[in-house]
């Protein structure tokens, strides 16, 4: 088994690697193959991940809009591990130093886009380093920096990033509120292929089978038609879910995007005159209507 070819993340590096317009009112527009240069090994039981060269050398004319260069783009060098679908980083110091290197673009920056990408360059940063509160802050304040630029796409990039860093503190439910969001935003096809790509994984996470099937399904779609990294990497992420499959089922039917953007608000108004809002009630996997039986039931 072939595993995919080693890079760098999704929506955050990706939007640091691409153009962006002369007036700086635009977000980056990604590349065909910003996501094709992540790292995967295949197989759910694998006991170790493999890496793969990455022949992407990203130049400095990619990045305009950042005060970033290819060097320091390509720190952020990570690979998949088959049997989470998560990833893992060798070489973990340049990594830090990347986030010690942003702190005087960030002091200097005023433009409230070119700000809201570097933050979320930090937060990729962060969470690629297991930092996930440091992560989760980062992302929140480039959100902040490009609703206040009203920059669709800059937002996009910045919930996939907080979305993504939700998904590995096991905030499913807000996680994939915020990446149907994404998804459903006019933004270029490329940036909606790799969150549905990260929707997917978070799917996977979930048990959520055919609807990390339907995610992957669409980021293929969604991507070049000469992107076959993607395609060998969507792969990888399919023979994950086969072999869960196999194990435990399909899970749940897959959910229609109202479904997920309306938070569960369990008891109406059950706050007991205290004036606090009712907890949202989570998501529970294990109750829902699956494939093979109308209910499934939790494990005694």
């Amino acid at each position: 088994m072939e595993a995919a070819p080693t890079g760098q993340n999704g929506a955050a590096t990706e939007a640091a690697a691409t153009g962006q317009h002369a007036t700086a009112t635009e977000a980056a527009t990604t590349e065909r193959d910003a996501a094709a240069t992540e790292a995967a090994t295949t197989g759910r039981d694998a006991t170790a991940t493999e890496a793969a060269g990455d022949e992407r050398e990203p130049g400095p004319e990619l990045a305009p809009h950042l005060p970033l260069t290819a060097a320091d783009l390509s720190a952020i060098r990570w690979r998949l591990d088959g049997a989470t679908l998560r990833e893992v980083v060798d070489d973990r110091q340049a990594l830090r130093d990347l986030g010690e290197r942003l702190d005087g673009p960030l002091a200097d920056e005023a433009d409230n886009i070119v700000k809201a990408g570097l933050l979320s360059v930090r937060a990729e940063v962060y969470r690629l380093l297991g930092e996930l509160g440091m992560a989760a802050a980062a992302s929140r304040l480039a959100l902040a920096h490009a609703e206040s630029a009203q920059d669709l796409q800059s937002q996009v990039i910045a919930q996939a990033e907080l979305a993504h860093v939700l998904r590995l503190r096991g905030d499913y439910m807000e996680a994939d509120r915020l990446f149907q969001r994404a998804v459903d935003a006019e933004v270029p096809a490329a940036v909606r292929s790799v969150v549905h790509e990260n929707a997917g994984r978070s799917c996977f996470d979930q048990g959520r089978h055919m609807e990390a099937l339907d995610h992957f399904a669409r980021a293929v779609r969604l991507g070049a038609a000469e992107d076959t990294d993607l395609v060998e990497r969507i792969g990888v992420c399919l023979e994950a879910v086969y072999i869960h499959v196999l194990r435990d089922g399909w899970g749940p039917y897959p959910r229609r995007s109202p479904e997920i953007l309306t938070p569960l608000t369990g008891r109406p108004a059950a706050d007991g005159g205290s004036g606090r809002a009712a907890e949202p009630a989570r998501a529970d996997a294990s109750a829902e209507t699956t494939a093979e039986h109308p209910e499934v039931r939790p494990r005694g």
